[in-house]
């Protein structure tokens, strides 16, 4: 998940008591008590983090998409492996020799879940809408020049030039089908409130702050492919109070199982313990507009002095790697030639020697309260900067209202987190070093033209070796400026019920819910 509107999971408190889980308040509301999430026919699912819109173009995090995944389809979707694109609404497309022209061809027959028919008019108005200069992910479609309904089961799409991302990125959640003529009554507040799309489930039930239920789309085109009558995704922010109800059989899925835990889980044999790989990394990052951090000699003196292999071992108890690269490991394109920066404290005072505050500094690390896992790292790294004259105030800041600080530079240096959306590296290259393309590099305000370049070079050409070359070169490139720090690849952890047969979760975070049985 990246930053880039979806809020890092919080609340990772660790092991305690049961007794001390319910003294924090960790009991989920009577209300969720009441239903039947134990259903055969019910797949409930704690997390930590509430959904916020189910606006497909809205400004999404995590718990956003990973819910509206299974609410609209697009015309291309991403699939089970998370890492091949596979028809969705078309069925089938042609590309035009000079790779401009991009025409789609529609599933027949296809209804909303408001009982109205798909036509090619709400994918053109979906595509246009999403492409629109004020929606927070236009930038994706941005090689588009006009999107055209020749037909009610036909798209064309034509580009201004090559765009090698371009199917990833019309699989990308921002592009979910809805009805043009529900949009329009209803407005982007409605539609944020009331999804309504073609996907395997429709919104049922949706009590903020306590749950959100979808129910199975019985008119979906490929309804046979998935057992479960409902979706429930409970609010639950205590580790302990998530996993006791997995073991009592009240939820089915943990799907924030804290690291220190999976031992205890396994040892019981009380649940399942289900670790997936993922595209999960883990970074600090600087506001290079803050001085020191525009100091090339102060960031690398700071990755130096980080020792990422004891931190994957304190904080992820082993479950993770330190990262190499900002791409996350065995990702298209990963470069895995660069070396992980090594821990040498005589390197990291030789470096800061040489840069703009040779003595040290004072520094100050907004931190997101309730991140168990941020503020262990960030403690960490307070004593592994001491010996180098750098002294580290941690402050607390509520994580939205961190998020929002980051997005305008009002800050100093943080955790962060991405996990893929699409297979395609050009979502995590444009938003990590193009500083043209609104997120100011990962919103470190880093502004390197020649990754900029290099990254536009990579975009425009639909020739794998060369993409792959340019991205390799991007990398290299980021791993000496080092504009914010790599620190880990984790995995994606979850404690299922007994029960449950067939659910996993791919590398971008997708529930696989195809052939998901309980019994």
């Amino acid at each position: 998940m990246n930053l880039h509107g979806r809020i890092p999971f919080t609340g990772r408190l660790g092991a305690i008591t049961l007794l001390s889980a319910l003294a924090l308040g960790g009991a989920v509301p009577a209300a969720q008590h009441a239903r039947a999430a134990s259903s055969k026919n019910t797949l409930s699912i704690g997390w930590s983090v509430e959904t916020k819109t189910l606006d497909a173009a809205g400004n999404a995090q995590n718990p956003d998409i990973w819910v509206m995944n299974n609410i609209y389809d697009q015309l291309i979707r991403i699939g089970p492996d998370g890492t091949t694109l596979t028809p969705d609404l078309a069925t089938s497309w042609n590309v035009s020799k000079d790779a401009t022209v991009y025409t789609f061809h529609l599933r027949k027959n296809v209804v909303f879940q408001d009982g109205t028919k798909l036509t090619a008019s709400d994918v053109k108005f979906c595509l246009d809408r999403a492409r629109g200069p004020k929606q927070l992910w236009s930038w994706t479609l941005g090689a588009i020049k006009n999107v055209a309904a020749p037909d009610p089961l036909t798209v064309t799409v034509t580009l201004k030039h090559p765009w090698g991302p371009f199917l990833s990125d019309v699989a990308l959640f921002d592009t979910g089908i809805y009805p043009q003529a529900y949009f329009k009554k209803v407005g982007a507040s409605g539609m944020a409130s009331h999804p309504v799309g073609t996907g395997p489930y429709a919104l049922d039930q949706w009590q903020k702050g306590q749950y959100l239920r979808l129910k199975k789309n019985t008119q979906y085109w490929d309804a046979a492919k998935y057992p479960m009558q409902a979706v429930e995704f409970d609010l639950i922010p205590n580790d302990n109070t998530r996993l006791l109800k997995v073991q009592a059989g009240e939820l089915d899925v943990d799907n924030v199982l804290p690291y220190n835990l999976i031992a205890q889980v396994q040892g019981t044999g009380s649940a399942q313990v289900q670790i997936n790989k993922s595209t999960e990394t883990n970074y600090f990052t600087f506001n290079t507009k803050m001085k020191p951090f525009g100091d090339i000699k102060v960031r690398q003196a700071i990755s130096h002095a980080i020792n990422r292999a004891a931190i994957v071992k304190a904080v992820l108890y082993g479950h993770g790697t330190p990262a190499n690269s900002f791409l996350p490991a065995g990702a298209i394109d990963y470069n895995p030639n660069i070396p992980v920066p090594t821990y040498d404290m005589a390197l990291a005072k030789k470096l800061l020697s040489q840069s703009s505050v040779p003595h040290g500094f004072n520094m100050t690390m907004e931190v997101p309260s309730g991140d168990s896992i941020a503020n262990a790292e960030a403690q960490i790294l307070q004593s592994e900067l001491a010996p180098l004259g750098i002294k580290l105030s941690l402050q607390q800041v509520d994580p939205t209202t961190l998020f929002n600080q980051q997005q305008v530079g009002k800050y100093h240096f943080t955790t962060n987190l991405w996990t893929n959306d699409i297979p395609d590296p050009d979502e995590l290259v444009s938003f990590s070093v193009d500083y043209t393309q609104g997120a100011f590099s990962f919103y470190t305000w880093y502004n390197n033209p020649t990754l900029v370049s290099l990254s536009h070079q990579a975009e425009q050409s639909n020739d794998n070796a060369t993409r792959q070359k340019l991205y390799f070169q991007i990398q290299q490139i980021w791993a000496n400026d080092q504009p914010f720090i790599a620190l880990y690849y984790s995995p994606f952890v979850n404690a299922v019920g007994k029960s449950v047969h067939g659910f996993s979760e791919n590398p971008l975070g997708y529930f696989n819910l195809q052939g998901v049985t309980k019994g």
